[in-house]
């Protein structure tokens, strides 16, 4: 499926620019990574997994709210920032690449019959990749 077709299907909208909606993610994103260390200092690594992820997803939000668009697809996000940030080299290709693992890691976690687990080096680098994942993401709301 590609943007177009998020937008068909209504798993994207577009509506009107929120500044404090957008703010609010962020601010969720990072409880999460604080979240996330603390599952991880107590051994849940997929629980740790799954909050980094969630932190990334909020991030993400807060660009999608600051352009008046709301989701409905966490595929469709992951879609709406390649069109609209990686291809404008507004957000590297590796902040897209980690987002899209981790949603797909949480999917199976959270969804998949198999239990997944995770080594803590595992979890220790989602962590630092979702640190600047939302790093990245705020120099960008605060530049537009």
């Amino acid at each position: 499926m590609n943007i177009k077709e998020c937008f068909e299907k209504r798993l994207l909208r577009k509506g009107r620019p929120d500044r404090l909606k957008s703010e609010k993610a962020l601010e969720i994103a990072k409880k999460n990574v604080g979240k996330a260390e603390r599952l991880l200092k107590h051994g849940f690594y997929s629980e740790a997994i799954i909050t980094a992820y969630t932190a990334m997803f909020q991030s993400a939000r807060a660009l999608l709210f600051k352009d008046g668009i709301f989701e409905r697809s966490h595929y469709c996000v992951v879609e709406y920032l390649k069109e609209n940030y990686v291809k404008k080299y507004l957000l590297s290709h590796d902040y897209l690449h980690s987002i899209d693992v981790y949603r797909t890691q949480r999917h199976e976690a959270l969804y998949g019959l198999e239990e997944v687990s995770y080594e803590k080096i595992e979890v220790e680098d989602a962590i630092e990749k979702t640190k600047k994942f939302i790093k990245a993401i705020s120099k960008i709301i605060s530049e537009k």
